[in-house]
């Protein structure tokens, strides 16, 4: 099952892969993904630390995707707002 984060983060990708050209406001993607607004600003930083979401200020500004939406895949949403844990060593300690 995936984290609320990811969920919240997918819905986002997902909001602004149905217009890719024109940024949205946080407050649009809000309405449109009905997350809530404080989570949905800490999801779009992380979206824009991971270089999937571009962030635009002034008039006309906004969210927009960095890439192409055919580019981006569930995984690289999940991985930048929620890391699947990766099994690093045997959990019995064998080598």
């Amino acid at each position: 099952m995936l984290p609320k984060t990811a969920e919240y983060a997918l819905r986002t990708v997902a909001c602004l892969a149905r217009d890719p050209e024109q940024p949205q406001s946080a407050d649009a993607v809000a309405t449109q993904t009905k997350v809530p607004r404080r989570y949905l600003h800490k999801v779009l930083q992380s979206l824009v630390r991971g270089e999937l979401v571009q962030s635009r200020s002034g008039p006309g500004g906004g969210y927009a995707l960095a890439r192409s939406p055919e580019a981006i895949t569930i995984l690289d949403v999940v991985n930048v707002v929620a890391p699947l844990e990766r099994i690093r060593h045997c959990p019995l300690g064998l080598p």
